[in-house]
Formats: C-alpha cells, sequence, structure tokens
C-alpha cells in the first residue's frame, strides 16, 4: 500500500495528471486520500518501534544497569511503547479493512408497526422519536417522506429522509425487529405485554447510481384520503408508483402538491431498489461461516426494551443496557452502535486471517 500510494502521487504530480479527465483525477485523488490513511498510521508505527529500538539499547547499555532510577524508567518507557504499538497496529489493521462506500451517504429510514395492535404504533412513535433525537444530536437534517398515524398518537409506518456526515455508516446497524415489552396504559391487568416494531435504512443513491427507466415504472394518480375536516386532499395529488420488474409499489400522499409527491415516491423507490442490488451483492460475498452483524435482515429480531427492568439488550452482541430512557431519547444509543462496529470489524479481521 505504501508504495502505491508513492505511484498514485507521482501520477497526480506529473505533466501527465494533465491528461487525466477531471472523473479519473478525482478517483485518483481520492485514492490517494484512502491510502494516506493506512500509510500516515504505518509511519507513525515505524517512528514508535524505532523508539523500541532505541529504548532497548539503551536497557543493554551497562551503564544503565548502574543507575536504578534510570534502569527503572527506561523499564518503563519500554513497557509503555510496546502497549502503544499493539494498539496502533490494532488501529492500522481496522484501517485496511474494506469500507462500505454506502456508509457516507444520506439514508431513508423506515419505520413500521409490527404485532400488538395499537401498542406497537405507539412503540413505533417512540422508535421514530428516538432516532429524531438521536439526529438532532449529530446534527443531521431530518425530513418527513410520509407517514400514517391515528387519534391516539401511534404510527402505522413513517419514511424519513436523514442527511448528514456518515448517516448510514452509524444508522446502518438499525435495520431489523424492534420488541418493546411493558405494560400498555389501557391495561387495567397490569399484564406485561409484546409488540414489534420493523425497522429498515436504507443507503440514499443519487440518480446517477440508481437510473430508473420511465417504461419500467406505472405511476398511478389518485386522490388522497384523509380523517376529514382540512385534512381530506380535494385534487388528484396522491401517487402511487409500481416498478413492474420488483414489483415495488410505493405510496406517497402526504404533500398537497403531486409533483412533491412524485418526487419523494422516487426517493423512496430509488433507495429501495440501490439496497435490493447491495443485498444481492452482499448475499454473493458474504462468508458462509458467519453472517455478517448488522445485516439486518428485517425479519430478524436484533433488540428488546423491557420497561419493567430499565433494560435494552441487543441481541447480536449479548449487549444489555440499564438506561432505557437514555436509550429512547438519543443519548445512549451510539453505545449500541459503536459496539456493533466493533463486532463487525472483528469479524472481517477473522475472515481476513480465514482467507
Amino acid at each position: 500500500m505504501k508504495e502505491l500510494h508513492e505511484k498514485v502521487l507521482k501520477e497526480i504530480n506529473s505533466g501527465d495528471a494533465e491528461v487525466l479527465s477531471p472523473q479519473k483525477f478525482a478517483e485518483k485523488t481520492k485514492q490517494l486520500h484512502d491510502l494516506s490513511l493506512i500509510t500516515d498510521k504505518y509511519s507513525e508505527v515505524e517512528s514508535v518501534i524505532r523508539d523500541l529500538y532505541t529504548l532497548q539499547q539503551m536497557l543493554d547499555d551497562p551503564s544503565t544497569a548502574q543507575d536504578k532510577d534510570l534502569l527503572e524508567m527506561t523499564q518503563q518507557e519500554i513497557k509503555s511503547t510496546t502497549e502503544n504499538i499493539i494498539e496502533m497496529e490494532k488501529q492500522l489493521l481496522f484501517s485496511m479493512l474494506p469500507t462500505d462506500s454506502a456508509d457516507e451517504a444520506n439514508a431513508i429510514l423506515e419505520i413500521r408497526a409490527g404485532t400488538g395492535g395499537n401498542e406497537a404504533g405507539l412503540f413505533a412513535a417512540d422508535i421514530l422519536r428516538m432516532y429524531e433525537r438521536f439526529a438532532e444530536r449529530q446534527r443531521w437534517k431530518w425530513e418527513e417522506i410520509s407517514k400514517t398515524y391515528d387519534g391516539i398518537g401511534a404510527v402505522k409506518d413513517a419514511a424519513i429522509g436523514i442527511t448528514g456526515s456518515n448517516v448510514f455508516g452509524q444508522l446502518k446497524y438499525e435495520s431489523g425487529v424492534h420488541r418493546v415489552q411493558r405494560v400498555p396504559a389501557t391495561e387495567t391487568q397490569g399484564r406485561i405485554h409484546t409488540s414489534t416494531v420493523t425497522v429498515a435504512i436504507m443507503p440514499q443513491p443519487t440518480e446517477v447510481q440508481v437510473q430508473i427507466q420511465d417504461s419500467d415504472v406505472r405511476v398511478d394518480v389518485f386522490r388522497a384520503s384523509g380523517s376529514g375536516g382540512q385534512k381530506v386532499n380535494t385534487t388528484d395529488s396522491a401517487i402511487r408508483l409500481t416498478h413492474i420488474p420488483t414489483g415495488i409499489v410505493i405510496a406517497i400522499q402526504d404533500e398537497r402538491s403531486n409533483q412533491k409527491n412524485r418526487a419523494k415516491a422516487f426517493t423512496i423507490l430509488r433507495a429501495k431498489l440501490y439496497e435490493r442490488e447491495r443485498e444481492k451483492l452482499a448475499l454473493e460475498r458474504r462468508d458462509s461461516r458467519r453472517k455478517q452483524v448488522g445485516a439486518g435482515t428485517r425479519s430478524e429480531k436484533i433488540r428488546t426494551y423491557n420497561f419493567p427492568q430499565n433494560r435494552v439488550t441487543d441481541h447480536r452482541i449479548n449487549k444489555t443496557l440499564h438506561e432505557l430512557e437514555g436509550v429512547l431519547n438519543g443519548e445512549a444509543l451510539s453505545e449500541f452502535i459503536q459496539a456493533l462496529k466493533i463486532e463487525e470489524q472483528t469479524d472481517m479481521l477473522m475472515a481476513m486471517n480465514d482467507a
């Protein structure tokens, strides 16, 4: 990688770079940046190893043995430097792992109430607020694309566009079934009910990354339904897209403008097609030894929120936090995300070792 870094640097700095197309030059610059993240760490490790070699020479010097304080200081320095090298080498290994190009992308968050009736819808609203608060802490932009709810505040389904830095890279581990165990407000006997909510996180591709042929999509325009009063749409502004090759159907009726609903529907369709292709490639590449943490199939129960015990447990990594409120307000959610990221990196290192 160090040799490749030097080669790419020469290509960029040479006169030949002037004949490169803007796209090719951008690719070379990005490649140089990514390689620098690794080679810089490698140079740091080399430097500290040289320091360790110097310290070892000091320790072997007979004059050092005669000075008790110097001997003790040198031994301590060797110990701390060795520990530092081990940690730096670990970070170097992690930096060499293949990266997911979609990690830096914006994301589409989809939430659907599962089993549990109204209680599932109320929990879906709680989960939606959890991600909104987490997004606020990350200073991400939150845009509601569509949401279906009833009068008691229960959310049936919702689609949210989240824009910011490394959105998909952080949220991708959240896909799957989230389970809640609590006593509903309407429960008179104090019995604990179990409900579920399905979460899907999809990277948001650009129009260049996913091009949709007009002939592949059937567009139906219809009158939006509502709960009465001002919410009833009196124009045919609702949009339903049917992607003929895959059978994916997207219906949006939140906006009064036909064009706005159409744009939102195509945004979701593009994300679904992109994620479908990503899942197909991941399935082809996935090591049969172990399913990758964070693959996030929607049927997989990934986390339980137990209100009576003030407990949240992620079943993929057997991690439990006894701070339910901290997770639901988005503050402690990052602890699960970071642990899942480390688990994924460890799996990838083990796969590299097996190879």
